[in-house]
């Protein structure tokens, strides 16, 4: 399957790159029940940024490079992605030779609290991102796999039809298995005999710290428990929490109590001070202070305009 063979796409609808800030903290349906996006993008340029987010690209067209966190990679068609959170990236094509992409968004609730992140998948796919590159080439059989992955979701996710989220996620979790499959088939891992990277005893990785925080982050956390439960310098965690996330802890579990309380004050008829104490925050004063420093308005607001 070759660049030109993806015309076939087509049938989806095309939208125009926007200019990235520095810093992503929202993309469509973030705040909803299935928080998934999907969308095909012409580019030339994408500045410098980071996000807080997921992302898999599939390039289906152009050519040209991406720099994450300052080390290159070529891409062109049959090119796929996985980005991590917090990673600085880059995109730049070669003169004449645009991308055409395949952009997939998503958050990392998707694998922690499925079954599949239970399984091992998050772990497997978060873990080896950290070690192994972003990329892989995808050829023949592989290429039109994928590409057919992508245009299904695709299809189920312009549907109106029911249970599409479903249908969406199968297909994504299909996606960042083969994904990586072929990482570690083109880049090498040691593998144990369960079929999973062999992970050498000693400290936990920073992403192993995440997923815990993801999954207790309406209990009481502080820094110095987690120092002490993953075998780090509370000092030195500190520290890894503002390189790996651009802010230190505090702002990081705020940020994902806010973002939890964005999603219920959309979706649920819950009380907002029971969404307070739902999301984690010890007071109703806490709350609303952090969401209007967070979000520019005051939640009750911010109800109302999720739902106009």
């Amino acid at each position: 399957m070759n660049g030109s063979s993806c015309n076939i796409i087509r049938r989806h609808p095309e939208v125009n790159m926007p200019q990235y800030p520095l810093y992503l903290t929202e993309y469509p349906n973030m705040h909803t029940s299935f928080p998934f996006s999907l969308k095909i993008e012409t580019v030339e340029t994408v500045i410098p940024h980071r996000h807080d987010f997921l992302e898999l690209i599939l390039v289906l067209e152009g050519s040209g490079f991406e720099s994450v966190n300052g080390t290159e990679h070529r891409m062109e068609p049959g090119t796929l992605i996985f980005l991590l959170p917090y990673q600085f990236h880059t995109i730049q094509s070669d003169p004449g030779a645009p991308f055409r992409l395949f952009i997939c968004n998503f958050d990392l609730e998707l694998l922690f609290h499925s079954k599949y992140g239970e399984l091992g998948l998050a772990s497997m796919v978060l873990e080896d991102s950290a070690t192994l590159p972003p990329y892989v080439q995808l050829k023949d059989r592989e290429w039109i796999r994928i590409f057919e992955i992508f245009d299904d979701m695709m299809g189920e996710y312009i549907s109106e039809e029911r249970m599409r989220s479903v249908m969406i996620q199968s297909k994504l979790l299909e996606a960042l298995v083969l994904f990586d499959r072929l990482r570690i088939r083109q880049h090498g891992a040691e593998i144990g005999p369960s079929g999973e990277t062999v992970r050498h005893p000693g400290k936990a990785s920073f992403w192993q710290i995440i997923h815990y925080v993801h999954k207790n982050y309406r209990e009481e956390i502080t820094l110095e428990q987690l120092a002490r439960e993953y075998h780090y310098n509370a000092s030195h965690l500190s520290e890894l929490f503002k390189i790996r996330t651009g802010q230190n802890f505090v702002r990081f579990l705020q940020g994902l109590r806010i973002r939890h309380a964005c999603g219920l004050l959309s979706s649920s008829d819950l009380p907002v001070s029971a969404i307070a104490y739902e999301v984690g925050f010890g007071s109703f004063q806490t709350f609303s202070r952090t969401f209007l420093k967070s979000k520019g308005l005051p939640p009750t607001v911010y109800r109302k305009q999720s739902r106009n």
